[in-house]
């Protein structure tokens, strides 16, 4: 979940909020990337999704998935270095993912498929030829 948003986190129950911090957990580790959610206002749309991803402790490895029921909005913010791992298609494909959950009124639902969605298309890129030769140790 985003740092400090306790709006989002009050507004999903106990297990839903365990499950979708497992999710983000799981595509951290997986990508390399810092996932992040924010589920709130965004007043001026994109602008406030920036907002709150240039405020993040690391935004250039930073996925934000932010979303505004109230207005029904939805924006994906990548980092520089995040974008390489994260291509906009993805970014459509993971809105579309949540916003089909969203109209059947599962929030917390449609945040974890799309960070499940984000996370497959952002795995980390395995390095297949080193400098080193196998079993050669520092």
């Amino acid at each position: 979940m985003s740092d400090g948003n306790q709006q989002s986190r009050s507004a999903f129950t106990e297990k839903q909020t365990t499950a979708l911090e497992r999710t983000l957990l799981r595509a951290n580790a997986n990508s390399g990337l810092i996932f992040r959610v924010y589920v709130g206002p965004l007043d001026v749309g994109r602008a406030s999704a920036l907002a709150i991803h240039r405020d993040l402790p690391s935004p250039d490895l930073s996925v934000l998935i932010a979303v505004d029921p109230g207005s029904r909005a939805i924006e994906i913010v990548t980092g520089v270095l995040a974008k390489e791992q994260v291509e906009d298609q993805s970014c459509r494909l993971a809105s579309l993912t949540m916003a089909s959950r969203f109209a059947i009124g599962d929030i917390a639902a449609g945040l974890r498929d799309g960070a499940n969605v984000l996370a497959e298309h952002a795995r980390a890129l395995r390095v297949l030829h080193t400098n080193e030769p196998e079993g050669a140790s520092s």
